[in-house]
């Protein structure tokens, strides 16, 4: 009898709505459907157990997604209860229930798709279109999907879904280490010391690297696991390039403009939700939007790099095939100016280099740096302003220096330089703070 009386007012509730043209002006508050409508029993009893009921009598405006009596009983199901012990657990049936409630109105069309949603209990959901469906990821990123949208009430909207959501219950540390794909860079946070910032409030965004991801980066900087976590210094900066200090969805990231990283450099994501890295090294973001309590994680396929800590010059003086042109530097007195932000590029020929130059100018190392002038002209030929990758040298085309004059680069990677004399580019693209290097097995020269 009950349950004919219940189903009894809500058709009346629907043929009202009907009558009043759609739904605007609906006769029921979102509590008085809950009570009337036979798939939400327990929802029902549950508003009543917990006091929420008499918040959804009151004027206002409300969204909330109702799960129906299957869901909850798939949820006890899923905690190991009963449903008696889940409609006697209040603090457990608050929060839920707050999860699935939204301080405002919104309806179907309003949705925003992909982007965070924050219920009355805190924390985040999103709803994202699947075909023709509505589907919500929870907290934990579980998915329930919405069977009927668009339930009007007096202070509100229903959407009916077919799963009780939740919050989340892991930081993003906790969540990294539930999954197996992650365990090497759960080893690397620990080691960097830094557990205690990716579990704090946030939010944060972390772009997560795959075990792969890290064993590929081994192998690219030819070190051992152990190596590399022994090398806090190096670690934390690595990770915290990894880390953005807000949370920034899929639905959020803007492509082709810089984002500022929590480490303080700049990578750029494409259309194709690859990242270009401050070296120009491009990963594939794998996965996206998997929530935590305190922030979000993107899974990527290649650990991202920052720029070196190093500038130009520090650079060349690690480096020992460069320790003739650090000399030079210092003779020109231009190590400032390479040291300076910049960016540039500097063409560096290494020690061979400028042995074959002694031999081919006739003079000694000494009397080359006691000659200020031509070390500044020689050497600030091998400069040009701006950070040029090898992928971005104009093949064929002029190329401007530091000095004024120019030198062209043919397909082969070979400078012609101002005296028709040639030069190999034997490796590329050594990062900098400031720039990038380029190693020479030739000095150029500019015009006489």
């Amino acid at each position: 009898m009950l349950k004919w009386i219940r189903l009894s007012l809500a058709a009346l509730a629907t043929s009202f709505v009907a009558a009043c043209g759609g739904g605007d002006d609906p006769p029921f508050t979102v509590a008085d459907i809950a009570a009337t409508d036979a798939r939400f029993g327990v929802l029902n009893q549950a508003l009543v157990n917990t006091g929420l009921k008499s918040t959804l009598l009151q004027a206002g405006t409300y969204t909330v997604f109702a799960p129906t009596d299957a869901a909850f009983d798939a949820l006890a199901a899923e905690l190991g209860l009963t449903r008696a012990q889940l409609l006697a657990d209040r603090a457990l049936l608050t929060s839920v229930l707050q999860y699935h409630v939204l301080a405002t109105r919104v309806p179907r069309a309003s949705v925003p798709l992909g982007r965070a949603i924050t219920p009355l209990a805190g924390g985040i959901f999103k709803i994202e279109a699947s075909g023709s469906s509505l589907v919500v990821t929870d907290g934990r990123n579980r998915t329930s999907r919405i069977l009927e949208t668009d339930v009007g009430a007096t202070n509100g909207v229903i959407h009916v879904v077919d799963r009780v959501l939740l919050p989340a219950n892991r930081n993003i540390v906790q969540t990294a280490q539930s999954l197996p794909q992650f365990s090497i860079l759960v080893e690397a946070v620990v080691a960097a010391g830094l557990a205690d910032a990716l579990s704090a409030p946030g939010p944060l965004t972390v772009f997560a690297p795959t075990n792969d991801a890290f064993a590929a980066l081994l192998a690219e900087l030819r070190i051992t696991k152990e190596a590399l976590l022994a090398d806090r210094a190096l670690l934390t900066r690595v990770l915290t390039y990894h880390v953005l200090p807000s949370r920034t969805l899929k639905a959020d990231i803007v492509t082709g403009t810089a984002i500022t990283t929590l480490q303080g450099g700049t990578f750029t994501v494409g259309a194709d939700l690859a990242i270009t890295d401050s070296r120009a090294r491009r990963a594939a973001i794998a996965g996206t939007d998997v929530l935590t309590s305190n922030g979000v994680i993107h899974v990527i396929d290649r650990v991202i790099l920052p720029l070196p800590a190093t500038n130009i010059v520090q650079t060349a003086q690690s480096l020992p095939q460069f320790s003739i042109l650090v000399e030079a530097v210092v003779a020109a007195g231009l190590a400032d100016a390479l040291s300076a932000p910049g960016p540039l590029t500097v063409f560096a020929p290494t020690n061979d280099a400028f042995v074959a130059l002694l031999a081919e100018l006739r003079i000694t190392k000494e009397a080359l740096l006691a000659d200020r002038a031509l070390l500044t002209q020689v050497l600030t030929y091998h400069v040009v302003p701006g950070r040029v990758l090898r992928a971005q040298v104009p093949v064929g085309a002029p190329i401007t220096t530091l000095e004024g004059d120019s030198f062209t680069v043919d397909a082969t990677l070979t400078i012609t330089d101002q005296r028709g004399r040639r030069a190999a580019i034997t490796a590329t693209d050594v990062f900098t703070s400031n720039g990038v290097i380029h190693v020479l097995d030739r000095v150029i020269l500019p015009a006489p």
